[in-house]
């Protein structure tokens, strides 16, 4: 098989499933994903990504320590978004936007009767069945995947694919938004509540806005010149809409939550060094990047 590279997979999506692999293999672990292992070593990638939690994590190498590092955040937010899911009456549909390798339609339990759209580009979507296929992996809901891309319309793609918008459902957003521009996010938003009937709800992992300083102006110079990217490409990811505020608009009833708050309700800290909380009252460096989760309800 070809590299992921080669594939044209995103190293992110691999990233999340290297992190839901690491977690598995823990004793304490959040989270217990079958399929994550066989997802990264299928792809062969030439990022030496971990996959097991080390016996000594704080004699990783310089490169493991930051995966090592995401694979704990990566373990918080999978958690929390599948106690959503499996918080409260079950809606007969739920959408992943941006579904990646994503495997809750084969590992979480669903109610009789519940269809889950995946939404995704085409070879992401091939690439992950195939693998799940080579296992004899089967779905526990009615799977339907739906091949597009989120920075462009998507409402008929899903549509076409059976969605029913007079149906409550399920929204997650996990690690989109913050890779599409604030234009985009917005288009994305709106979709979901002009789609959503009442009763649907969503999680959401928010975008990080940036702030407008002299000093974030010349980190970002520095990382289009890195990236390539042109600096109105950048910029145009600086302000992005809040998801609380669209959606409490739209009549949703919408609560917040900081990455300081699930490390603490799922008692991790985001450190190789430390197995116990951080001090309550300072958020990790490493979280300070994160925006947080909204989650709502129609």
């Amino acid at each position: 098989m070809d590299d992921l590279e080669d594939q044209g997979l995103p190293l992110t999506a691999l990233a999340i499933a290297a992190g839901r692999a690491v977690e598995t293999s823990r004793p304490d672990g959040l989270v217990a994903d079958p399929f994550a292992l066989a997802l990264v070593e299928a792809a062969r990638s030439h990022v030496d990504f971990p996959t097991s939690w080390p016996a000594d994590p704080t004699a990783a190498s310089p490169l493991q320590r930051p995966l090592l590092l995401a694979s704990i955040y990566i373990a918080v937010r999978t958690r929390f978004i599948d106690d959503f899911l499996r918080s409260g009456p079950p809606t007969p549909q739920t959408v992943l936007l941006g579904a990646g390798l994503d495997t809750r339609a084969y590992r979480l339990p669903w109610a009789g009767g519940s269809r889950v759209f995946e939404i995704d580009h085409a070879n992401v979507l091939e690439f992950k069945a195939g693998v799940l296929g080579r296992l004899s992996a089967e779905p526990r809901c009615e799977l339907s995947t739906v091949a597009t891309d989120l920075s462009r319309p998507w409402r008929e793609p899903l549509l076409s694919a059976g969605f029913d918008p007079h149906q409550p459902t399920s929204w997650i957003l996990e690690g989109l938004l913050p890779y599409l521009d604030a234009a985009a996010q917005l288009s994305v938003l709106k979709e979901v509540a002009a789609l959503s009937a009442p009763g649907s709800r969503a999680v959401i992992e928010r975008a990080v806005p940036l702030p407008k300083t002299d000093e974030v102006e010349a980190k970002l110079r520095d990382f289009s010149l890195q990236t390539g990217l042109s600096m109105s490409e950048v910029l145009a990811r600086a302000d992005p809409p809040d998801p609380a505020d669209l959606l409490t608009s739209a009549g949703w009833l919408c609560s917040g939550y900081s990455v300081q708050e699930l490390c603490a309700a799922y008692n991790r800290a985001l450190s190789l060094d430390a197995p116990g909380l951080p001090a309550p009252s300072q958020e990790p460096a490493s979280g300070q990047s994160r925006g947080g989760f909204v989650t709502a309800l129609r």
